[in-house]
């Protein structure tokens, strides 16, 4: 599947639903924040506010990079940006609803996947 033209309203909506308000699947948003702190992305008495305040950085940061992920023919908008010295990955649903946060280990060889469609800067999407 590639990217049409006109999955981009689709793509815009899903960002502003997630920055209205985070949402995660029932039950994930707990083992997002536990495999974050195992992993060392997140220190060890993070809460699960401390890594949305993370979340809302790269979703509220209008020069946030904005990317779709395309697997199996499912669209998942997904921002980059810079947060705390560390580029800081959010993807979500076609609905808004969150997939996962994390700082890719190689931000560039994770991104250049060709799953990965990059559209264009925050600023430059939203009204």
């Amino acid at each position: 599947m590639n990217f049409e033209s006109h999955d981009l309203s689709k793509v815009i909506k899903a960002i502003i639903v997630n920055r209205d308000q985070i949402q995660w699947k029932a039950g994930k948003a707990e083992a997002h924040l536990a495999k974050r702190i195992r992993l060392g992305h997140l220190a060890e008495n993070a809460t699960l506010a401390d890594y949305e305040t993370i979340i809302n950085r790269v979703t509220n940061d209008r020069q946030a990079r904005v990317y779709v992920y395309i697997y199996d023919q499912i669209l998942y908008p997904t921002l980059t940006t810079i947060v705390e010295d560390r580029l800081w990955l959010v993807m979500m649903g076609i609905d808004g609803v969150m997939e996962t946060a994390f700082p890719p280990d190689n931000p560039d060889k994770y991104l250049n996947k060709t799953a990965f469609v990059y559209l264009r800067i925050l600023e430059e999407l939203l009204p």
